[in-house]
């Protein structure tokens, strides 16, 4: 994850950029949802349900011909299979599945256009398969369908389009932001197409399992699978609609392509069509087409070709280069939602200091910000979907915290920083009242006396109030832990008291205003005799400590001042 972040923080960072700014479309495909059925499960599905058609007496004179014509797709010998045509077909010796499986990747849809005699055209998948089936009782959303959830949650993308069956990003859009009504429109036949636009769209341009489940009779023939459906798609006039969207944006919108092997025909057609429309030039910064794979395969290749033509033999390394982000889907989907995060604190601070003495070292706190963005990137390794859940329940916890003084209504729903892209801050006069920028100025400095190695830094144990925002312990002998809240105003901190958030007396409260302090008429809080939260002859704890961010904003003239006078009030 570190090192995704790094390549956009240098040479893909115009494109990072760009990301934020609401530029890219994201095309999604096969590979990107772990959990919804592989390919090579689909494919196993398929030669399964022929196979046992095919050696069954009453079925056997329909169905041997279309095996044999699927394991011979699957460059197999009819021959050699003959010994284990009785046997299930995840029985058969592993050498000989991998083999068929692996030759019917990039032939899948071959396997789906056999035909059975005296059945629909798409039987391969409706019944073969049994798509419906096979796309039953979902997981959860996995790491990366939440990172596009929280990408369209905070603006940063509006355009998606996909070419899977699955509703995994659909169900992370719910499961964060409580609802698709208003957060994404999602288009899977024409008449979509006029419905209330969301904060983005996703256009499921070879149809979706979950519509075809619930209304077969209407949205079971805009699932696409077979070559005849894929060699149809661009020119008949059923996909029309759909068509001219997906070309407009191929046209119109730079491209991530994430789990998209580029193999159906149809979508390098839509690409050579939106080179015909207006194509991009080259050079072009930031560039216009970005994959998230390890290497450029031949279907990248080929866009490219299609997509910069006469210049691309002229310029072959430089366009592969500028195309290949070297990463899988999922690390760069998170890796963007964490460059997001952290552009938009870059501007809610850089408005918070601005035309102040701190003004001209803005810099020097975004780049701790960027050390802390940094730190919770090292920590996404082994299961990254955990790894997101954990990150999204404390991210909510913290903001809901400051902001309201309560707990996340939905223990499982995202909390959005700011409501629309990075570039729309400066004239977003609700997230510059609510004192944003000084809890990103806050992280930084809590930030900074980790990385100074003063403390360490930890999520808070279970889910009561009084386990804070997170929690802080001191690195030396015999330091006690100390729950830490971030706090918009001093009334939502006397909120959070009244609700027993303070009952441990042992917490520091870190206010994004300077109320508490004028409240105790600028005296410290451990020793006004006006203090709430500390009993009076207590010894043995540190009682609550109260650090107002705007009284040290007001009273410091530079950064080390300002990080010097935080140490010495965040007593650990």
């Amino acid at each position: 994850m570190l090192e995704v972040l790094r390549q956009l923080d240098a040479g893909f960072g115009p494109m990072a950029r760009a990301f934020q700014l609401g530029e890219f479309a994201l095309w999604v495909g096969s590979g990107i949802s772990r959990e919804a059925p592989s390919l090579g499960g689909i494919i196993a599905r398929a030669l399964e349900h022929l196979r046992v058609k095919a050696v069954d007496p009453a079925t056997q004179a329909v169905y041997l011909q279309p095996f044999r014509t699927a394991l011979t797709l699957g460059g197999y010998s009819i021959d050699a299979a003959e010994p284990h045509f009785l046997e299930p077909f995840e029985t058969w010796p592993g050498n000989v599945q991998e083999g068929i499986i692996d030759n019917l990747w990039t032939r899948y849809s071959a396997l789906l256009d056999i035909r059975i005699p005296g059945t629909e055209n798409d039987y391969m998948l409706w019944d073969a398969v049994d798509v419906r089936a096979a796309f039953a009782n979902p997981k959860p959303p996995q790491a990366a369908h939440l990172g596009i959830a929280i990408l369209i949650l905070e603006g940063a993308l509006r355009e998606i389009a996909s070419a899977n069956w699955d509703g995994f990003i659909e169900a992370a859009v719910v499961r964060l932001g409580g609802t698709l009504t208003g957060n994404l429109q999602v288009v899977v036949d024409p008449s979509h197409l006029r419905d209330a636009p969301g904060k983005a769209r996703l256009i499921k341009f070879h149809g979706c399992v979950v519509h075809a489940t619930e209304v077969p009779a209407l949205y079971r023939k805009f699932l696409v699978g077979s070559t005849q459906q894929i060699a149809e798609w661009p020119y008949t006039n059923f996909y029309a609609a759909i068509r001219g969207e997906v070309i407009s944006l191929a046209t119109n919108h730079r491209a991530l392509m994430t789990g998209l092997s580029l193999q159906d025909g149809n979508l390098q057609a839509a690409f050579v069509a939106a080179r015909q429309a207006n194509p991009w030039p080259w050079p072009v910064t930031p560039q216009a087409h970005v994959f998230c794979e390890n290497e450029i395969g031949n279907g990248q290749r080929q866009m490219l070709q299609a997509v910069y033509r006469d210049s691309y033999n002229n310029a072959i390394e430089a366009i592969e280069t500028s195309a290949l982000l070297q990463a899988w889907g999922e690390q760069v989907l998170i890796a963007l939602v964490l460059k997001t995060l952290g552009g938009k604190f870059h501007a809610l601070v850089q408005l918070a200091i601005g035309g102040g003495a701190l003004a001209a070292e803005a810099a020097v706190i975004t780049e701790t910000l960027d050390g802390l963005r940094n730190h919770v990137a090292e920590l996404a390794v082994g299961n990254r979907t955990a790894f997101v859940n954990q990150a999204i329940a404390l991210w909510s916890r913290v903001l809901s915290l400051f902001r309201t003084g309560r707990l996340p209504e939905r223990s499982d729903g995202y909390e959005i920083l700011t409501m629309g892209s990075v570039d729309s801050i400066p004239n977003d006069q609700n997230a510059q009242a609510t004192g944003l920028g000084e809890l990103g100025i806050a992280l930084a400095l809590v930030e900074r006396g980790r990385s100074d190695g003063r403390w360490t830094l930890t999520s808070p144990v279970g889910l009561e109030l009084s386990g804070g925002s997170i929690v802080a312990s001191g690195n030396r002998p015999g330091a006690e832990a100390r729950s830490v809240f971030f706090a918009r105003t001093a009334g939502i901190a006397i909120a959070m008291e009244k609700r027993g958030a303070f009952a441990n007396d042992n917490t520091i409260v870190i206010h994004a205003d300077d109320m508490w302090k004028q409240m105790n008429g600028g005296e410290d809080e451990l020793d006004s005799p006006r203090s709430r939260s500390r009993a009076p002859g207590r010894t043995g704890t540190n009682g609550t400590q109260h650090i107002c961010i705007g009284a040290l904003l007001a009273s410091e003239n530079s950064i080390e001042q300002l990080a010097n006078s935080f140490f010495a009030e965040f007593v650990l």
